[in-house]
Parts: structure tokens; C-alpha cells; sequence
């Protein structure tokens, strides 16, 4: 793994008939390949393969919230198409026959490919993305488009970009909508869920029973329903969150836990659940995008967010973070290793023997806690430069330090500075462990600490050690830099053009749109004076 913070994997082999990729939205001639395979007829009308999805878990409901496999048509000729004429075939199986009505010129048809004999817009075969698949689509008997499939992820499409264009992978899929105009960059699925141009519409479905459960024990998990912009997403579990700052009640603007994998076993756009966070704490509405966008930027491993507006059984509860959970995916996209112990600090739980049993075990299997007990023997062994070679060899110092810069230039007053909101986790590659950031939407507003007063303990351990704390400084002054070149004032207020007119309609916010915009400008002004602040601090040393 690189230090960028993402891990580079390897794609699978995508493959397609080459000849058809290449030749766009012109079609070949001829009857048969080389091989004998049959190729689209010339005498045909375009009718084209648009776009192909062969694992299907979130990108189109159905017409029965099956999320069913599925294939765009797209009539690229000047003529209208009855469906009588038109077949689409895998040739191992039953063919699909088009049935009623037509295919106008520029009209898109998606069709189920789900073994169904049940006609109409339903395929009497499957598709497996495994590969060595090849559909053939004809029209009054004549071979109008093809296309061989190689290996397909979940939710990625094979798409024609734009319509009857070239073909290229995307996750941006389409069913019944025009294409882009340009293939996705990324084929990270979770980027669509932590992406911050376009409003995510999320819509619990929860019984008064649920309800009232939730009054009684809001932190129980209930089963309920949920309705994302693709459609019925189906049955789902939830529960409130938060414990102390932000903790609502269901008939307040709550938090939420949402479990979408559990009972569906499918992702969401890439992700298992989701943690919405209301930001009734942080009524500028982007403190957490901002710190961890600096977080990130100094290679720390922190959540990416997202804009959501939320309603509970259709009435609005207004406009909610979408925040990274600290999960298996994140894990994976950090690390490229699951497998490693994943505990959480809760307040004032730090890295003593006495607060061992303290710390949550969120993933990992050695229950016994050995290994952070490794680090607390060396700490308890006392400050020295060769325990700080020892506890480099089981702690990232790397990126602890400059996780406390972070901390320091974003006045985190609730992180591990007071030995709060934060996650270890043992990466079993290197078998180091690194300390993950949370709950920073109370930053860039008053600075609690100095960038040398953060009380949590392997932080004023290292500063009594000539070589670690020189070496914090070090980190320190880069990251002002870093935090002058992110310019995130001027990406905050971009971010409050998009945003505004969903705070003023926000039905359930905490404050007046006036006191959002102040300290909205008030966090603006800190942080273009913060790293000068502190750079004057550090040659005041």
C-alpha cells in the first residue's frame, strides 16, 4: 500500500467483445466473426445493447423490489420498433421475445434478467458475471447488436457512454436514463454515497410499534423499511445514535444507525450501513467534512462524508451528514487487511492497564487484548528514546503524530486530546496499529488546548522524548502548510452555496439560520488564521 491512504488493488480482467468496444456507435458488417459467431446484420435497425448489469444489488429495483440483473435497449435508428420483432437471447437458454407495444426512436427498454417465464419485461435466463456470457439481440430476425461479457462486479455496469456510444465500465449507472457523457473515474462503488454535489433522499419506513420502541430504548435495534433514490431498498434495521451531546429523541432531530446488509445481504452503493449524523452540535454543517478532509490530506485514515435529507415515514426530518463508518470497507480501503483488531476509545478510555477491558472490541478475533497490552507495557516502562524505538515498532507514530497535528490545527477539542472519539485498529500487515479520528464537528471554533496540551497519554509521552516531540513539530509545521494549501475556507463556502437552501427549509434544525451563518464566517476567519498561529507558536519554542 502506497501512503495515499487507499489501497491499490488490481481490477478484475473486465472483458467485451473488443471489435464491438472499438467500433462505437458505428455497427460491423458482415454476418459472422472469423470464429463463426454471429455478428450484427446491416440490413438491421440500430436497435442496441445500451447497457448491462450482471450483479445487481443496488442499482435498479425492478418492477417487484427484486433488484433483479438487468439490460438497457436503446433504439438508436430513425424508425419506430414493435417488441413483437425483438429478441435478446443468451444462447445457451430460452430467448426473451419483446412482446406488446414499441420501441420508439431514442426510447431506452430495460428488461429483467431474472429466469422468469413470467413474460412481459422479464428474461427466461440469467447472467452470473463470471464471464464467458454473450447476448445477442435481434430484431424480425435479423442480428442487430451483440455483446460477449467478461468478468462484472456488483453494481458496475457495461455501458455504452453516451447512449449507442463506446463501450467502457461505469458505476455511474442508468437504467431507463440517458447515460453520461463520460465514464465514472473510480469503480469505488461508496464514493456515490460520500460524494458532496448531490443531495441523497433517504426515507425510513418505521411501524408506531417501532416507534414507540425506539422512545422506550433508543438505542435498540428495530426492523423497519427504507426507500433510497434507487427505489425500495427493502427491509433494514435501525436504531438512534449518539450518547450525550448530540443524542436526540425519535420526536427530535435524532441521529441514526442504519444495519442495510443484515437482513437484505446486499450493499447499498458499496456500503453495509450507514451512520447519519445530524449535526445539531455543528451548526455550520461542515466541521466534519472540513477536519477530515485535513486528516486525510496528512495521510491519516479518516471517514469521507456525504449530504443526505431525511424523512421518517414520508415527513421530513431535514437535512443529515452521511459519515464513513469505521467498517470492514473502510478497513479495506485503508489497510487491504480486515482481519486485525479494531477497538474503540469511549470517553476518557485510554491507554492504561486499567481501562483495558475498557476498550470495545468492534472486529477482530483476539479477545484477549494482548496486543494492546503490548503497548501499554512499553509506556508503562517508561519515557526514554529507545521506548520510543520500541513502541515505533507496534504503533504508526507516523501517523499518530500527525493525527495530533490535525487535532491542533483543528482546535478537536473532543478527540484524543481528552482521550475521546477515536478508534485503534492492528493492521496485521505490518503489525502496527494506527489511531483512526471521529467526531470532529465541534472543531475550528476555540482552541481548549495548545498544540502541546492534549492529555491523552501516548501523546505527553512522546513529548517528554526529545526525538518524538521534535519530531511532532516537524509533522506540525508541515501540516499548517497543508492546511494553507487545502484553502478549506473558500471549500467550506462552496460547500454553503450547495447547502444553504437546504438548511433554511431544514424543519428540524437546533438554531437560526443567522447563528449558522456566523459561526459559519467565524470558522471561515480561523481557519485562515490558524497555521500562521501556529507557526508563530512553534518558532516561539
Amino acid at each position: 500500500m502506497g501512503r495515499s491512504g487507499e489501497v491499490v488493488v488490481g481490477l478484475p480482467d473486465y472483458e467485451l467483445d473488443t471489435a464491438l468496444a472499438d467500433s462505437g456507435p458505428a455497427r460491423h458488417t458482415g454476418v459472422d466473426d472469423d470464429d463463426g459467431e454471429t455478428r450484427p446484420d446491416p440490413e438491421a435497425p440500430a436497435l442496441l445493447i445500451n447497457e448491462v448489469v450482471a450483479r445487481n444489488e443496488s442499482t435498479w429495483p425492478g418492477d417487484n423490489a427484486a433488484w433483479p440483473d438487468w439490460v438497457e435497449l436503446y433504439n438508436a435508428s430513425d424508425v419506430s420498433i414493435a417488441l413483437s420483432d425483438v429478441a435478446l437471447r443468451d444462447p445457451s437458454d430460452l430467448p426473451w421475445l419483446g412482446g406488446e407495444g414499441t420501441i420508439e426512436p431514442g426510447e431506452r427498454l430495460v428488461v429483467a434478467i431474472d429466469d422468469s417465464l413470467a413474460g412481459g419485461l422479464h428474461a427466461p435466463f440469467q447472467l452470473d458475471g463470471d464471464g464467458g456470457e454473450r447476448l445477442v439481440l435481434s430484431v424480425a430476425g435479423l442480428v442487430s447488436d451483440r455483446l460477449s461479457l467478461g468478468e462484472m462486479r456488483t453494481d458496475v455496469a457495461w455501458a455504452r457512454i453516451p447512449d449507442g456510444g463506446n463501450w467502457a465500465i461505469t458505476t455511474d449507472t442508468s437504467p431507463d436514463a440517458a447515460n453520461p457523457e463520460s465514464a465514472s473515474l473510480s469503480l469505488d462503488l461508496s464514493a456515490r454515497v460520500f460524494q458532496l454535489d448531490e443531495l441523497t433522499y433517504l426515507n425510513l419506513r418505521l411501524t408506531d410499534a417501532a416507534i414507540q420502541a425506539l422512545r422506550v430504548s433508543r438505542l435498540s435495534w428495530v426492523d423497519g423499511e427504507l426507500d433510497v433514490p434507487e427505489g425500495d431498498w427493502g427491509d433494514i434495521r435501525t436504531r438512534l445514535k449518539a450518547y450525550v451531546g448530540s443524542a436526540r429523541s425519535i420526536d427530535q432531530k435524532c441521529a441514526w444507525k442504519i444495519d442495510l446488509n443484515d437482513i437484505s445481504g446486499r450493499e447499498w452503493r458499496g456500503v453495509r450501513g450507514l451512520t447519519v449524523n445530524n449535526m445539531v452540535q455543528d451548526n455550520t454543517y461542515v466541521h466534519e467534512f472540513a477536519a477530515y478532509e485535513l486528516y486525510r490530506a496528512l495521510d491519516v485514515p479518516a471517514p469521507r462524508v456525504g449530504y443526505a435529507w431525511m424523512t421518517l415515514n414520508d415527513a421530513d426530518y431535514g437535512l443529515y451528514l452521511l459519515i464513513e463508518s469505521i467498517d470492514e470497507a473502510f478497513l479495506e480501503r485503508w489497510f487491504g487487511d480486515t482481519s486485525g483488531n479494531l477497538y474503540e476509545g469511549a470517553y476518557g478510555v485510554d491507554l492504561y492497564t486499567g481501562y483495558l477491558g475498557s476498550f470495545d472490541l468492534e472486529s477482530g478475533s483476539d479477545t484477549s487484548r494482548s496486543d494492546l497490552s503490548e503497548v501499554i507495557s512499553i509506556l508503562d516502562g517508561g519515557a526514554s528514546e529507545d521506548a520510543y524505538a520500541e513502541v515505533s515498532k507496534v504503533f504508526d507514530m507516523e501517523r499518530f503524530l500527525s493525527l495530533m497535528a490535525v487535532e491542533a490545527l483543528s482546535y478537536h477539542w473532543d478527540g484524543y486530546s481528552t482521550a475521546n472519539n477515536y478508534r485503534l485498529y492492528k493492521d496485521p500487515r505490518t503489525d502496527l496499529f494506527t489511531m483512526i479520528p471521529w467526531g470532529s464537528d465541534q472543531t475550528f471554533i476555540t482552541a481548549y488546548f495548545t498544540p502541546w496540551t492534549g492529555r491523552g497519554r501516548l501523546f505527553q509521552w512522546c513529548l517528554t522524548i526529545d526525538s518524538c516531540s521534535a519530531r511532532y513539530d516537524e509533522i506540525l509545521l508541515d501540516a499548517s502548510y497543508t492546511m494553507d494549501a487545502l484553502d478549506l475556507g473558500t471549500q467550506i463556502q462552496d460547500l454553503e452555496d450547495w447547502l444553504y437552501p437546504y438548511i433554511e427549509a431544514d424543519p428540524r434544525k437546533e438554531f437560526a439560520v443567522s447563528t449558522h451563518t456566523y459561526y459559519l464566517d467565524y470558522t471561515v476567519t480561523n481557519m485562515a488564521g490558524i497555521p500562521a498561529s501556529v507557526r508563530a507558536q512553534l518558532a516561539a519554542r
